[in-house]
This record gives structure tokens, sequence and C-alpha cells, in this order.
């Protein structure tokens, strides 16, 4: 079956088209009125579609020619032989036909004998003798023939009426039917061999139909366009709809309905489903209540394909008591939020091709043959690593090529990286069409700008000034499959991105001046050569990531005046002109440029809202804030040469964010009494700045703080809010031992107490006390008081006990003591703990009890301490993460769970077998990790295994390790619950065998690390299985990185990333290095993209120095990638 026209997927298979399913051949006046007719009406009634001389020859057409074709285009040949059927010349002369195209064409002939014996016809006896000796006289020549054909149609398998269901009339036809229907699904899974990866999937796909289960389910397949929804659907549907009782494929409704109406699409339904020949609905809703009334007491199969709005559904599939028990309706979308409005009982997210997939399907279509042929192997590796695994466009691309030589091939490859391949585009272009235009806008923005940028705030806040209300917006791009968050990042499909790129190109694609948005390098080099006077009205965003272009660059940007975004990150030696005054400006961004000052004079910019100047190294005046009346957000990082900030920033009434770090020179800071609505004050890193003036004394929108140069300063601001979130950075560190040149060690210098808690507002979410000499008795004189208190970091500190039984904080989630080595003992946790972090407490002795911190799922215990590890992770496995969720343990070497004592084997797969009912006795997988790297970064894939042995827990293809020094090594414990994996497609709980591997992304540290993996029983109380309230379960410890996640999920494995250590991540870093000659600059680079810890691009290049933007993996790191490199060159400044 070929896949419908709304989705010409990949899946699509070649075999030969067979007008009919059955071909019925039968002496007419035996059977016509009886057996015949209540055959055909039973296979009429099942939807095969039968040839019948008297109903479907059109008439006064000649029937012999016709009717020998008609055999020719049936795939089931049903011979009717009845006591009189040898007597017709006619007959015989089909019969003969009927053999020889069997012959020819490998079509199935399936006999019947009515009322006739199969020896009689076989051997020609009886009324077929008495036939063939008047055929002798007549017709010598053929008799032969006939003979022949009447042995060879009785020899082959079929029925004889009187021998099936006790010669039961009704019941036997209904017996043949559904024989034939089975040669058919047979006939058709053969044909669809060609489908490329279709069984795996459908498999899947059918374990969430749940055929065989009672009640009505209805199944959505979701995905990006040309994904194979419709090709799967298509599939499913001709395998499965004989087990109903009516069946209809409604295909391309997007279409359909726009052109003839949803009144149409609600009769097809009914006429097929019904078998009807006629029927009229005049309105939507007679339809609708038709459908109902007429088959809620029927099993039905009703596939629904490409469906875009939500009024479609309410009139073909309403609700689920439409339908009768048994029902299954499948909906085909690109949009994921109309499945959830009609409330489906599963979402199926198609899964695009892997590469070998890809390849397959691509040299099908494009090599016809499944292996590339050597010379064009390569050129085959660019088409798929091009097309990122979409069915859609392999078939395009491959049918496109599949008569070109090489070198055609080769310039078409060329001609697609400038110019889309039009059918992809206007078929993936489906999805955007059906945007609201802000999320049309929202979309080519992520698009062009965005992919693999973060969602955090700073992006989204971009998007709340641009106007396109991105918290709802970003939620329509998912739900449509435009776009994925992967890791905490925007992402998108490579070919989704290029339609958005085509759409912003528009009929100019050569004319960048005439492109809404401008991004790319060459783009921005044509526009700058180009009249300064050249109007450029149609330019509403720019992008420059690159220090070539100085100059005209500020006359060329001052003529686009529709601008309302500029990103430019670059130098530009001159500031902006006169002229420059965007009105509709509403985020400027600037990094790296040189003028003194971004413009001269006062600029009214009334719709600027975010401000970001970063390493703006000459600048020494900011603007007249004056003329920024709805300023909301306002960075200045880097910029070494100011002194003062302009004292009209203290003016502005909307700012809500302000964030002043690494001024240098910075002395004076203007007075903030005007700022009502300021939620966030971050002053770091500028050791000139001796006070900051005023601050308003009503700040009950200050939630949070940040101040650095002094204890003091923070401890009076502190008392100026009444919902404040408080970081006092390195206020008293005492044990500094490569100190800023601008930071010298200090004791703590806040007053007693030294721990500020006193009276402090109960608003606080985040505490950061580290290296604040906190001692015994702060702890114990202190109010710990702090109800709404979630975060609290108390490192390197000096107390020898903490118990939380005197202090109340309720909603207290993640606690840090690391590097606190007079710490012995650590009890009374908060029962809302759900993370400690613990490591290099040598004196650490004892957690407590921790049977009451029921969400406890992450503890850190690096370096040597005097903990039992097996009380800790036993006590943690009690909880309620147990359930739903993870655990991670990061343990020293002596602290392996026992038991996994001599159960850990080096670096093989691990094979896991499976007890009978596996999924409802055990909760989740155990996962015990030795090696000797710090903090890795692991990646478990889990991976089922076809076994039918049901046998116990046991290992294979692995080997114990031996003399692994466990010293050195490090031990992480990891559980990941059944829960959290129920909603994938790879979860499968038939299977009984299950292999796990884990991956470092170095083979060398890979092979001397061992791990070895359990099942963990459920709890149970009574009989029933205990339920936990999931809303309490806290993973916040980073905004853009989290412990678990799933990365690859497919129906035969699932790959989890596991980070025991999660670190800050560095959104960027700039480097200024002194190299001596390029060999010295690819030295650094190799070396450093070598240990793994950034990726790099040499930007700008001169007298001797090199510039270059990185983005470490994470902080802790980030000070010997540091110390390897200087060891290396001669580092000028970070």
């Amino acid at each position: 079956m070929a896949s419908s026209s709304s989705s010409p997927s990949a899946l699509a298979f070649s075999s030969p088209l067979w007008k009919y399913h059955v071909f019925l051949s039968f002496r007419g006046e035996d059977t016509r009125k009886t057996f015949v007719d209540h055959l055909y009406t039973a296979l009429v009634q099942q939807g095969i579609y039968t040839y019948k001389d008297d109903e479907t020859l059109p008439q006064g057409e000649s029937i012999g020619p016709t009717l020998m074709k008609a055999i020719e285009e049936s795939q089931i040949v049903i011979i009717i032989f009845s006591k009189n059927y040898a007597d017709s010349s006619w007959c015989l002369d089909e019969l003969a036909y009927i053999m020889k195209c069997k012959d020819r064409k490998g079509q199935i002939v399936m006999p019947i004998f009515y009322d006739v014996e199969p020896s009689v016809v076989r051997k020609q006896k009886q009324n077929y003798g008495e036939a063939f000796f008047k055929h002798g006289l007549e017709n010598n020549d053929k008799v032969g023939s006939w003979r022949k054909a009447l042995v060879d149609a009785s020899n082959l398998s079929g029925w004889e009426t009187k021998q099936i269901a006790n010669g039961h009339e009704a019941q036997g036809i209904k017996e043949i039917v559904d024989t034939i229907s089975h040669r058919l699904h047979l006939a058709t899974s053969n044909a669809n061999e060609n489908l490329i990866g279709i069984e795996a999937r459908v498999q899947e796909f059918k374990s969430k139909l749940q055929i065989d289960s009672r009640g009505v389910r209805m199944i959505g397949i979701w995905g990006v366009g040309g994904g194979g929804k419709t090709t799967l659907a298509s599939y499913v549907y001709s395998e499965i709809s004989s087990n109903f009782d009516g069946s209809c494929f409604v295909e391309n409704i997007r279409d359909e309905s726009s052109k003839y109406g949803l009144q149409k699409l609600q009769e097809k339904i009914l006429l097929k489903v019904l078998k009807q020949k006629e029927m009229e609905v005049h309105r939507v809703e007679e339809g609708r209540c038709m459908i109902r009334d007429r088959l809620c007491h029927r099993k039905v199969l009703i596939v629904l394909d490409d469906v875009d709005h939500f009024d479609q559904l309410k009139a073909l599939a309403g609700s689920h008591d439409w339908f009768g028990d048994g029902s299954r309706i499948i909906i085909t979308t690109r949009d994921e939020h109309l499945l959830n409005a009609h409330k489906v009982d599963v979402i199926h997210n198609i899964s695009l091709l892997n590469d070998d997939e890809a390849i397959k399907l691509f040299s099908k279509h494009a090599l016809r043959d499944y292996r590339p042929m050597k010379d064009f192997a390569l050129l085959s590796s660019d088409v798929v690593s091009y097309a990122g695994g979409l069915p859609l466009a392999l078939t395009i691309l491959g049918s496109f090529l599949c008569d070109k030589d090489i070198i055609e091939w080769r310039s078409a490859l060329a001609r697609l990286k400038e110019i889309p391949e039009s059918d992809i585009v206007e078929k993936l272009k489906i999805s955007y069409d059906g945007l609201k235009p802000v999320e049309k806008e929202l979309f080519l923005d992520i698009a062009c700008f965005f992919r693999r940028e973060y969602k955090n705030e700073r992006i989204m806040a971009t998007f709340h000034a641009f106007g396109f209300y991105p918290v709802i917006g970003i939620k329509v791009l998912i739900e449509k499959a435009l776009i994925t968050i992967s890791e905490g990042r925007f992402d998108l499909h490579d070919l989704v991105q290029e339609m958005a790129h085509y759409i912003v190109r528009g009929k100019h694609p050569k004319n960048p001046e005439k492109h809404s948005r401008v991004w790319k390098k060459e783009d921005l080099l044509k526009i700058c050569v180009m009249d300064a006077t050249k109007e450029l009205d149609m330019v509403e965003a720019i992008q420059c990531n690159s220090y070539d272009l100085v100059e005209p660059v500020p006359k060329i940007i001052a003529n686009m005046k529709n601008l309302r975004w500029i990103y430019w990150r670059g130098d530009l030696a001159s500031p902006f002109p006169s002229n420059f005054l965007p009105s509709e400006l509403c985020c400027l961004t600037l990094d790296g440029i040189s003028p003194k000052q971004l413009w001269k004079g006062y600029k009214h910019l009334p719709n600027l809202k975010i401000m970001e100047l970063a390493d703006l190294k000459n600048l020494i005046k900011t603007p007249d804030f004056d003329g920024l009346p709805n300023l909301e957000r306002f960075t200045l990082h880097v910029c070494h040469c100011l002194k003062e900030i302009h004292p009209s920033i203290g003016r502005l009434e909307r700012l809500v964010f302000l964030s002043i770090k690494y001024c240098a020179n910075l002395k004076i800071f203007p007075p903030l009494t005007r700022l009502k609505k300021l939620e966030s004050l971050s002053v770091s890193h500028c050791p000139k700045l001796v006070k900051l003036v005023e601050i308003p004394q009503n700040m009950d929108k200050l939630p949070y703080l940040h101040l650095d140069n002094g204890g003091k300063e923070v401890a009076s601001y502190k008392k100026l809010s009444t919902n404040i979130l408080v970081t006092w950075w390195m206020c008293g560190v005492v044990e500094v031992k490569k100190p800023h040149k601008d930071l010298n060690d200090v004791e703590c210098s806040l007053q007693e107490p030294c721990v500020p808690l006193n009276n402090m507002n109960n608003h606080i979410r985040k505490l950061n006390l580290s290296y604040c000499s906190v001692g015994d008795k702060d702890i114990d004189y202190a109010i710990w008081d702090l109800p709404n208190l979630e975060e609290l970091n108390l490192e390197g500190n000096k107390f020898s006990r903490l118990s939380f039984s005197r202090m109340r904080l309720p909603q207290l989630k993640w606690l840090n003591v690391s590097y606190c080595k007079e710490l012995t003992e650590l009890s009374e946790l908060p029962s809302s703990i759900a993370v400690v972090k613990a490591d290099y407490c040598r004196s650490l002795e004892t957690f407590g009890d921790i049977s009451k911190c029921r969400w406890l799922w992450k503890v850190s215990l690096w370096g040597e301490n005097k903990l039992v590890g097996d009380i800790l992770l036993d006590s943690m496995l009690e909880g309620n993460a147990l359930e739903d969720h993870f655990i991670s343990v990061a343990l020293e070497r002596q602290m392996i769970p026992k038991g996994f004592v001599g159960r850990l084997f080096r670096w093989k797969t691990f094979v896991l077998h499976l007890p009978h009912d596996w999924s409802n006795h055990f909760c989740g997988f155990l996962i015990c990790f030795l090696t000797k790297i710090n903090a890795p970064y692991l990646y478990i894939k889990i991976e089922w295994e076809v076994d039918e042995d049901s046998r116990s827990e046991i290992c294979e293809e692995s080997n114990e390790a031996s003399g692994l020094e466990y010293r050195e090594t490090k031990t992480y414990v990891g559980y990941v619950s059944f829960s959290s994996l129920r909603h994938t497609t790879w979860w499968n709980s038939s299977c009984n065998k299950i292999s796990f591997s884990i991956d470092m992304g170095c083979s060398s540290a890979s092979a001397q690390s061992n791990f070895g993996v359990e099942l963990v029983p459920r709890k149970i109380k009574g009989d029933e299985v205990q339920k936990t309230d999931c809303s309490e379960f806290w993973d916040k410890e980073l905004e853009d990185e989290t412990t678990f996640m799933i990365q690859h999920d497919s129906p035969s494995s699932i790959k989890i990333s596991w980070q025991p250590y999660l670190y800050p991540r560095l959104q960027q870093l700039t480097l200024e290095l002194n190299v001596h000659n390029i060999k010295e600059m690819q030295t650094f680079t190799t070396v450093a993209t070598l240990i793994g810890l950034f990726c790099g691009t040499v930007l700008f290049y001169r007298h001797g120095k090199q510039k270059i933007d990185v983005e470490p993996l994470h902080g802790l790191l980030f000070q010997r990638w540091c110390n390897l490199l200087s060891s290396l060159m001669d580092i000028g400044s970070i």
C-alpha cells in the first residue's frame, strides 16, 4: 500500500500494483444468486475490493478482454467449482487463463468446492466427465489445457463447503473471508519489506494500540512534516483493519476539509464503516450525531490523517463514547496541542531514520541498490547528513539524483547549500503557515539567531522585549514540531532551520538588504559596501560575530530605521552617528567595540528595553539614560576604563535588572532612589567602588541582591528589603592561595555574630555563607528562622557539628557543607532536603537519621570521610524518589555498596536477565560505577536483547576486574526508576533481557572503569504499590543542567546522560593570549580542544595577539585549564 499524498514518506515501497484484492470465478447459473452473492457481500463488508463480473463490469463493455485484464490485476483469485462449472467453455477458458497468470505473476489462487468433491474435479468424473466428453467432440485443441488447469487448480489448498462449519454456509463463508483477509495481510507485509525501518516502528506503535484490550483508545502520531506519520498509520491500518467490524482511512484532512467541507469527510466515514453506497450529511452537527448514533455499538478502526484544526477532531471523532467497545482511532498531526486538547490516550512521537536506515533508503531511490556504489559513497553520506533522517528529504533527493552522474551529483549538492529543494521546503512550511503572526516571528528569530542558545532568563527577556510572549509561543512551536529544547538549549532540525532561512530570504536571496534578518558575515559585507545613504528599512534584526567588519558599519546601521535588535560582537572604531535613531529598537547588545562612547549627546530610543555592554575597553562614558525611558535590563561588564555611570540611571523607573561586573576603575555608583521596579541588582568585581550610594528604602520587589565589596555593605543593604535573595560573594575568604590582584586575604568583615541571620527577612530563598569562618558558636547562637529558604551554602567553614533540630528551615532543598574539614556530625536534616554536598569533609562520621528525608535523592561525598555508605544508600532507597525519579550518590573508594562487592565488571557490556513480571515487582535499575575520573559525564545506554530465557540476573561477555586499585577510584551509584522511562518509545515490559553499557567519551578511561547493575524491589504496602506526590520532587540545582537526562530514545535502545556532579556553566569567556606565531596558536588550540574544555573560534589576530571566545564546561576545571595553558605560553589576561 502506498502512502497517502499527505506524506510521500520514504517508507513507501515499490511492489506490483493490484487493482483488485479478489477476483471471483464461478458458473453464474449455479451460484450467482446464492453462494457467490453471500460470499461477495461478506468480502465487501470486510473492505476487500472484489471483482464480480455482473457487479463490477461497466454495462456495454466486451466481457472477454476486460475480464482477462481484471484477472491480471487481482491479487487473489477464488474459483468456485460447482456441479455444472465444466459445462461452460467460457469458465474453462477463464480457468486456464487464471492458472497461466498464477505461474507468470505469482498470484494467489484458492479453490472452493461447492456441492462437488475435489476428486470429481481433479479426475473429471460424473458431471465433469460428461461435460468433457461433449467438449472433446467440439474443441479438441483446448481440452488438454482445460484438463491440466482443472488438475492443477483442484490440487491447490482450498475449501470444501460440506466440510467447513459442519456445512453451515454463513459460518463457512466467514471462515473463508477471514482466511482471505489473512492472506492479503501476509502479502501486504511481504511487499512492505521494502519499507525501510518500518517493522520495529510498527511493533512499537501496535503495543500502544493495545488491540486485544477492551475500551476505546485514541492514539496520536505526532512529529515533523515528512517524518513518516501517514505511512506508519497506513501500514498499521492495512495490517489490523480486518480485526474490526468496520474501518475507514480518511486521508489528507487538512486539504480535503478546506476543499469539500467536513460534511463530506463525515459521509466518507459513515459510508465506509457501514458499507453503504449512498448517504448524505447536510450539516456538520448532523454528521456528528449520525457518527455517534450509528457507530457507538460498532468496533471500528478509523484513521484521521493530517489533522490541523481542533474542529476537525470534534466533527469526525468527538469523543470516546462515539464508538463501540474495542474501537481504535488513530490521528496523525504536526500539532501536539490538538492531541492534548482532544485528550487522546497516547501520543506517539514519530522517530526519524538513523544513519544506517537513511543510507539504505537514499540508496534505494538514488542508486537503485541498497549498497552505494563506491564512487558515490561519500556523496551519499553528505546527502544523508543533509537530510538528517527525514524520510521525505531522502526520498525526494534520491529520486532527483537517480539518473545523474557523479559530476551532476556534486553540482546538485553544492546548489542545495545555497538553494534548498523547494519540494522539501514547501512540505515543511505547512507547519509554519499554521502559526499566528507573532509565533512566526518568534520561530524565525530562534531559527536565525538563537539555535543552540540556552533557554534562560536573558533570552526569554529578549523575546519579551520583542513582544513575542515567549512562554506560550515556545510551547506552541514545540507542539508544532518546529523546535525542541535539548539539554536546556533551543534546537531544531537542520532542514527546518533551512526552511526558516528560505522564508527570510524570500524572493530576494541575493539581496540581504531586503531580508528581515541578517546574520551571515557575507551578507553583512554586502550591505557594508552599499551606498551609505541607501535606505535599509526592511532589516529588523542584525547579528554580527566578526572582528573584520569595522567601517562604515555605524553609518550603515543608522540607515536601518526599523531595527528592533542589534547584536554586535566585534569591533566598531567609531560611535553611532547622530542620525542613528531607530525608534523601534528594543534590544541593543554590544561586545568588544572600541569607541569611548556609544554616541554623542542625547538620543531618544523610546522602545529600547534591553541594553547589554560587554568588553568595551575604551568606554569612558555611558549614555544619558533619560533618553531610554523604558529600559528594563541594563548589563555593564568588563569595561575597565569606565569610572562612573551617568546619574540618570537612577531615574529609570521601569528598570528591573541591573548588573555591573568587572569594571576595574569604576568609583562612583549613582543613587538608585527611583528604581521602584528593580528586582535584581548585582555589583561585583569592581575593586575601586568605595560605596554604593543611596539604595531606595522600599525594595520590596528586589528578590536578588549580589554585592561583593564588603560584608558591612551587604549587612546594611540586606536590612532595606523585605523580599531578598542574598549572596555574599567571597566576603571573608581566609585561605586564598592565589587571590585576584585586587583582592587581599581578609577575615569576614561582618560584625558579630558572624552569621547575619538575626532579624533577617523571611522571604530569603538562597543564602551563601561560604568561607565566612562560621564556627560552632555562630551556629548555636544565630536564629535560623528562614521559612522560605531553599538553598544554603556553608562551604569551607569551621564548625564541627551542624544540627538542624533548632533551625526552622522547612523548605530547605539544597545544602552544601563541602570543605568543612572539622565537621564531624551532620544531623536532623530537614524532611524537605533533596540534595546534600559534603565533599572533602574528612572528619564527618554521621549523617544522623535520614529516614524522614523522603525526598533526598542526591548526595556527594567526595574525599576521605568516616561514613558508612551502605546505611546512607539504603535510607535513600526507602524514600519517595524511588518510585518516579532518580537517585545519584558520589562516594569514595572504600564506600562500595555491599551488594556490588565482587560483582563489578570491567567495562564490557553488562547483560541482565529480567524475571517474569519484572516491571510490576521491581521499580528501577541501580547502577554502581567505579572510575578514576573525577566528575565524569556518563552516558548510560540500555538496549533490549532478543532472548526467550527468563533466568535470574547474570553477566555475559564481561570479565571481573582484576587488579583494580580501588584507592584511586571514585564510586558513583545511580538509580533510574521505571516510571521515568514508561513514557519513552523504548519501554517494553514484555522483554526479558537487557544490556547496559556506559560511555565517558574516552576509551582509555572507560577501559579502566568497572560497573554493575541490579534491580530494586518495589515498595509495597499490603497489596498495593505505594503512591507518592511527585510535585515535591526538587531538581533545580542549576538552571541549564540536570543530573539525569534522556538523550536518545528509540524502540531498541535508550541513552541517558548522568552527571553526578554539576558545575555552573560559564556562558562565555574572552581570553587574550600573547602568541608569537601561527604554529604556537595551533598548538594552543589543539591542546585546549584535546582536553575537551571548550570550543574556540579565532576571531581576531593583530600585533601578535589572539582573541578567542570560549565556553568552558564548568567552573571548577577552568583553573586547571588555565594552568595547563599557561605552562605552554604566556597568557596575557583573562
